[in-house]
């Protein structure tokens, strides 16, 4: 019989080497990354702070100001337009004076009086060439509605014609049966 011999290799892993303490290098510490929702957070606020200051700068020159025009000023309902101290509603829909007057009175306000002509100025910018119903009316005279006479000319004056309505050009009488759109006033409390 012969001897066969048989050899093996055997690989270990390498010992840990043991670093001398005065060799060390110390970690740094670094500042821990900020999370991704921490930053969002942070974002948010800030975007909520800006936006709060811009709506409430917006309210201030909307309302602040007695000369401040405003269509969405919070003070007037929707669909009103606020110039000054008063909230004006221009409907779209036409109806005669008394169902106009109603309307008005249903929503708190009156159809639209003035005192003198320098009220009447920004009106006419925003009027067409339709006519819309006043708070004017001829009972022995023409007389603001619940107010005092007028002071003001009327384009055209017929006797039967005894309810005041406005356009671009002017005032004008018109018969009450008429349809014609209306403007509302009212005061801002």
């Amino acid at each position: 019989m012969t001897d066969s011999t048989i050899y093996y290799t055997l690989e270990l892993p390498a010992a840990p080497q043991v670093q001398d303490a005065s060799r060390r290098k110390p970690k740094a510490v670094l500042p821990r990354p900020r999370s991704l929702s921490c930053l969002v957070t942070v974002a948010l606020g800030l975007l909520t702070v800006i936006l709060m200051s811009l709506l409430m700068y917006q309210r201030i020159l909307c309302c602040g100001s007695k000369d401040s025009v405003c269509a969405h000023c919070p003070s007037c309902p929707n669909l009103w337009m606020r110039n000054g101290s008063h909230c004006y509603y221009f409907s779209v829909e036409k109806r005669d004076w008394n169902s106009s007057l109603e309307f008005c009175a249903d929503k708190g306000s009156h159809l639209l009086t003035f005192l003198d002509e320098q009220e009447v100025i920004p009106f006419r910018e925003l009027l067409g060439t339709d006519f819309y119903w006043i708070g004017l009316r001829n009972n022995e005279g023409w007389k603001w509605e619940g107010g005092p006479g007028l002071s003001l000319r009327i384009v055209y004056n017929s006797l039967i014609q005894k309810c005041g309505a406005i356009s671009r050009a002017g005032l004008q009488a018109s018969s009450c049966e008429a349809s014609l759109q209306w403007i509302c006033k009212k005061t801002i409390r």
